[in-house]
């Protein structure tokens, strides 16, 4: 059958290893701050240890923030521009490309015979290909050209606070 537990006594002794854990972090904390004051600061290198005027930095930093902002102003002025100019050369080559066109309808309606008409159809469609041609490599050139130029003044600027 089941024995029934009886309850202990309770010692009013302490028991002696929590004695040792406090003993023991004391000991350990005292080690450390002895070994905090007998250790020596560490020396700065050269460059920390010459001081530098904060109006020299702020001055610095003014010029080639001025640099940047100029870059900027010049690059977004070549943006436009370049913009401005391919497309008009787009808006030309629209409009010739669809006079190319109504040219090329136009010879085609025509009454003529039929060997003369093939060979104006053939010579509008030979020179509408190549103004297109011409003008869309203009467009191509154009652009690249924009390109170039809109970031020139950026290269520079960054050249030269690279200094």
């Amino acid at each position: 059958m089941a024995e029934v537990k009886k309850p202990r006594a309770k010692s009013t002794v302490k028991s002696a290893p929590k004695a040792d854990l406090v003993e023991l972090a004391a000991i350990s904390a005292a080690e450390t701050v002895e070994a905090i004051t007998e250790a020596k600061p560490a020396s700065l290198p050269a460059i920390a240890a010459t001081p530098i005027e904060a109006g020299a930095i702020f001055s610095s930093a003014k010029k080639q923030g001025d640099a940047l902002r100029q870059a900027m102003s010049e690059a977004v002025s070549a943006s436009a521009k370049g913009a401005l100019e391919v497309n008009d050369k787009i808006i030309d080559a629209m409009n010739t490309q669809r006079f190319a066109a109504l040219d090329l309808w136009r010879s085609a309606i025509s009454p003529s015979p039929v060997p003369e008409a093939l060979k104006a159809q053939s010579q509008a469609t030979r020179q509408a290909y190549e103004t297109a041609s011409a003008q869309w490599k203009d467009i191509a050139e154009t652009t690249a050209l924009w390109f170039t130029k809109s970031l020139e003044p950026l290269q520079s600027a960054l050249h030269r606070s690279g200094r």
